[in-house]
């Protein structure tokens, strides 16, 4: 047995580490906003004492978040290493917004936070806890490289929160790193890999063959998918407001939509809650680009959209679709019935899991699936922007006893891409996180306001039609 222990890392992972720049970061993140209940402080702050036992209780369980990155000399490949030197305090943040602490002050905040290269030398993930909230809240911004995200396995959102309001956490256990291998042992274990590499790939071909029932008709349908995504890499991106070469700051904003009310549309007009999401940023993006004096009947505007792959019963893991949005429809029931045929067409050419699996899965990941969205985002297929939507729990979590109210994500731009938008759903609400680029989308607030109003305008068609639903308040 070998006296040293160490991960090697994907290549998907590898060419992650890769592609990213001082400009295009590869971390995802989110926000989550708590009532501070009993961790609030008598001076108004939070217990962050507190936080800090409950993070160190739970690190055990997930222990990708105390390892750090080294390389095989030669080849310069990747892997894991326990850092032997691992600092809870350089990870765990603790500070307060400016007065008067509302969502202008704590969107500029997670817009700094997000807009910082994490540092390569240390584990990768940042977790800060930020207090000076109106309204006595408080909220945690979770930061973690994609390329951590690679396998089975939970990330910190995931053993920190509990639906138990009283949930204890227990001491840690005493962690002991593993032993670091030196530079000639990666050398040797190496050159033992590349040996061993044939056989391990004919009896992946052979177990391809012997787990596929009809072989012709699974190669084909991969054989159109690659086909379909060369096209949109080769063929050119139109030109928007949105588009170019992205600098390397960014900016934020959040917005909460009613989740019953996006279930109500899709009742009285039909399509999924997904197609409805989709629907109202197309009629957004319709909105926005005439703003900025565009005409939007002239664009092929297309939308990277991760999803939940499956094959027959097997989950697959995290693909993307490529969708041309009907930003040029004016009327929108006719523009939620084109999204619903292009997404039902790409569903036939790559099957999605359906709500209901997604719900079930085991624990809520909300940071975890958002990275495993953005690592399927393709580096090559061009489009203008990217929408990833993470379902989640309906009954409420708890941090410490603190009960998250709203959760937004955030995740990478593309490298010509100035704007990304995460939606999760939780407890009632679809919360959408949009990342910016700070020069090319410099009027962010113009684009969320667009985006609530294309919401509403499906809800009063869809009031028009059935049962009235409350719009969204002012």
């Amino acid at each position: 047995m070998a006296r040293y222990a160490y991960d090697r890392l994907s290549h998907e992972s590898a060419a992650l580490l890769e592609r990213e720049t001082s400009r295009s970061y590869q971390h995802s993140g989110a926000t989550l906003l708590f009532e501070s209940g009993p961790l609030a402080t008598p001076d108004g702050g939070v217990d962050f004492a507190a936080i800090r036992a409950a993070v160190e209780s739970r690190l055990h369980r997930v222990p990708q978040y105390r390892r750090m990155l080294r390389w095989i000399p030669f080849e310069n490949h990747p892997v894991w290493v326990d850092d032997a030197e691992f600092n809870l305090d350089y990870h765990l943040r603790h500070t307060s917004l400016a007065r008067p602490g509302g969502d202008p002050q704590l969107r500029k905040l997670v817009a700094r936070v997000q807009s910082q290269r994490l540092d390569r030398s240390r584990p990768l993930w940042e977790c800060w806890v930020l207090e000076g909230m109106e309204g006595g809240r408080f909220a945690v911004v979770v930061k973690t490289h994609n390329a951590m995200v690679d396998g089975a396995g939970s990330d910190l959102l995931q053993v920190l929160l509990s639906p138990d309001p009283d949930e204890v956490y227990a001491p840690p256990p005493p962690h002991r790193p593993r032993p670091v291998p030196t530079s000639a042992e990666l050398v040797r274990d190496e050159v033992v890999r590349q040996f061993r590499l044939p056989r391990r790939a004919l009896r992946r071909f052979q177990n391809f063959v012997n787990e596929t029932d009809d072989l012709g008709e699974e190669i084909r349908s991969r054989a159109d998918g690659l086909a379909q995504m060369l096209g949109y890499t080769l063929k050119r991106l139109p030109e928007t407001p949105l588009n170019g070469e992205i600098g390397p700051h960014r900016h934020c904003d959040m917005l909460t939509l009613p989740l019953d009310e996006a279930k109500a549309v899709r009742r009285e007009l039909g399509g999924t809650v997904h197609d409805v999401i989709l629907t109202s940023v197309a009629g957004a993006v319709s909105r926005y680009l005439r703003e900025h004096h565009v005409n939007p009947a002239i664009l092929d505007f297309r939308a990277g959209v991760p999803v939940s792959l499956r094959r027959g019963e097997v989950n697959e893991g995290v693909g993307e679709w490529i969708l041309e949005l009907p930003v040029w429809e004016k009327d929108p029931v006719r523009r939620l019935q084109l999204v619903q045929e292009r997404t039902e067409a790409q569903n036939r050419l790559n099957p999605a899991l359906g709500a209901k699996t997604l719900f079930s899965m085991a624990g809520w990941t909300s940071s975890r699936m958002l990275a495993q969205a953005a690592r399927s985002l393709s580096g090559n297929a061009a489009v203008h922007l990217t929408v990833t939507n993470v379902p989640g729990p309906q009954t409420p979590l708890y941090l410490g006893g603190a009960r998250l109210v709203e959760t937004f994500g955030s995740i990478p731009l593309r490298k010509n891409g100035g704007l990304g938008i995460a939606v999760m759903s939780y407890e009632g609400r679809l919360c959408f996180g949009l990342n910016a680029d700070f020069d090319l989308v410099s009027d962010l607030k113009v684009f969320t306001e667009a985006l609530k109003s294309s919401f509403e305008e499906l809800v009063r068609e869809a009031n028009r039609r059935g049962r009235p639903i409350a719009l969204v308040g002012a």
